[in-house]
């Protein structure tokens, strides 16, 4: 399985933070860019070959990962925007494996290894994650003249394309037919659709496109405090006077250890106990830890850590 990154935009609505850097390399954290985080999400589900299709500023990025860990890391650049379409299909070409592409600008905590279990149990030839749209507005509920609620950017009842996909080889074949749009949404993606080769996968977890300072104010704020683990991620909530109230988000079928001496509050999921008798924990209990123990979710969870 191969892992792939477009990240050839211009980033315009970031100017002037992206006139010397690409999008892809805005830090969301200290010293920790967006790219960072999606090269280590496909660490930590195996992968070990990753292509950047870059294109504007891409020496940097190239200059930044020549000597990233133990990945190998390859380059597809672009001297000009070619369109989706192209970056794709040129892909394609330098492969022999399925492949998981994904935007340079977002960031997100689903489940990879569930997302490339789906992808591979169905029959679908490509497969696109997909998430909850935000209102951008606040929503106005009325009944005549008369305001009846009123809610502040909510969560729509419909999806957006989430800018992720697992394209099996079998959709290789889609990329090299001749489409008059230069981008996969108005090509690759409609003629999937139309030939019933197309699924989605849906996860409630964080996800947000950086598009914007707003956005990068958002997901800076997200971060503070925060360290991204193979796990999940770890985050402190509370620090004053040696009390400290740390949040862990464990992603279904991982594991951490939590030391003596703490307690456990389970804000969400459901999973295990494992001190020998596999005791299982659900939303809303709270665990006293007399000795160390690991906490194997069953489902994504998130748990608060007390040091008492």
């Amino acid at each position: 399985m191969i892992g792939a990154i477009l990240a050839g935009g211009y980033g315009k609505r970031l100017k002037p933070i992206t006139d010397h850097i690409p999008k892809a390399l805005v830090e969301i954290t200290d010293n920790y860019t967006i790219m960072d985080r999606q090269l280590f999400d496909f660490k930590n589900i195996g992968i070990r070959d990753v292509y950047i299709l870059s294109g504007y500023l891409s020496e940097v990025i190239e200059e930044r990962y020549k000597n990233y860990r133990d990945m190998n890391i390859h380059y597809l650049r672009e001297e000009k925007p070619m369109g989706t379409l192209f970056s794709l299909s040129n892909l394609m070409k330098n492969i022999d494996d399925d492949a998981i592409v994904r935007n340079g600008d977002t960031v997100t905590d689903i489940n990879f290894k569930n997302f490339v279990d789906f992808s591979t149990s169905r029959n679908y030839d490509m497969v696109m994650f997909v998430t909850k749209m935000q209102s951008p507005y606040g929503i106005v509920e009325f009944s005549g003249d008369k305001v009846d609620n009123f809610r502040e950017k909510p969560q729509l009842d419909h999806y957006i394309n989430a800018g992720m996909y697992y394209i099996k080889k079998s959709a290789f074949n889609a990329f090299f037919r001749k489409y008059m749009e230069k981008d996969i949404e108005k090509s690759v993606f409609p003629y999937l659709v139309n030939n019933n080769r197309m699924g989605v996968y849906c996860e409630d977890a964080l996800w947000l496109g950086i598009d914007s300072e707003k956005d990068l104010k958002t997901i800076k704020e997200m971060y503070n405090g925060r360290k991204d683990t193979s796990y999940g991620y770890s985050k402190i909530l509370y620090e004053d006077n040696g009390k400290i109230i740390k949040e862990h988000y464990i992603r279904a079928g991982e594991k951490v250890e939590i030391p003596p001496g703490r307690i456990l509050k389970i804000d969400s999921g459901v999973g295990y106990i494992d001190d020998n008798t596999a005791k299982k924990y659900v939303p809303g209990q709270v665990i006293k830890l007399e000795k160390k123990i690991t906490v194997l979710a069953h489902e994504n969870s998130i748990i608060e850590e007390i040091f008492i």
